[in-house]
């Protein structure tokens, strides 16, 4: 996200659909389509991976693009029950192309799952475009995203620590996501040493250090 395109703030769920639909039509790649470099993209899901055992777990992937998470989880020869879901029909079209074997759904929230569960709901970088009312999407979503979760829900945004975007990236301030997060659940794990332009939190069930009794030294 640092090309030279005008700035712009889409218009809410719409503007942002249009602008990955565009996306998925015009680029080159499937990492074009979403956006990202391949490395960035590895480096995001191995922030999630190697904190939580996806292993025989459900896991719904919230803007799953054209499902490179689940390229990553099958190279891991991770096994798990994937669902993926996304705004934008055209990423959708691309990943059911890709992986037509799994669960690829459209859709601009998450309310038609609210009868369903998941050990895990994912974003990855799905608050990374501005939009009008960005903060109450992404905030909306979060507490969404637990909802379904029984495990965690885990999101990775975009730091204002950095300063190589362009005009049309959102950033988020660490604190402020850690806060809201924090009004959700008190077990919260936020990640800032993976990428120099990204941060991910983790907003988990159960605490994950439980030891009662301690131990006894020998």
């Amino acid at each position: 996200m640092t090309d030279d395109r005008p700035d712009r703030t889409h218009g809410g769920l719409d503007g942002l659909r249009a602008f990955w639909d565009q996306r998925a039509d015009q680029g080159k790649t499937d990492c074009d389509r979403v956006d990202q470099s391949p490395r960035a993209q590895y480096m995001r899901f191995d922030a999630f991976l190697r904190f939580n055992d996806a292993s025989g777990c459900s896991i719904l992937d919230v803007g799953c693009g054209t499902g490179d998470f689940f390229e990553h989880l099958r190279a891991r020869n991770i096994r798990c029950d994937y669902t993926g879901i996304d705004l934008s029909d055209r990423m959708v079209t691309r990943a059911r192309e890709r992986f037509p074997d799994q669960q690829f759904l459209v859709a601009d929230s998450l309310d038609g799952l609210s009868g369903r569960k998941f050990d895990y709901t994912i974003a990855i970088g799905i608050h990374n475009v501005k939009t009008e009312g960005a903060r109450d999407i992404l905030i909306t979503s979060m507490r969404q995203q637990f909802a379904l979760c029984t495990k965690a829900a885990h999101l990775s945004l975009l730091t204002d620590r950095y300063g190589g975007f362009g005009p049309q990236a959102q950033a988020w301030r660490a604190e402020e996501i850690l806060s809201e997060a924090l009004a959700i659940s008190p077990y919260v794990t936020l990640r800032h040493d993976y990428l120099p332009n990204d941060f991910s939190v983790t907003l988990c069930r159960k605490p994950l250090i439980d030891v009662f009794p301690p131990p006894v030294a020998r």
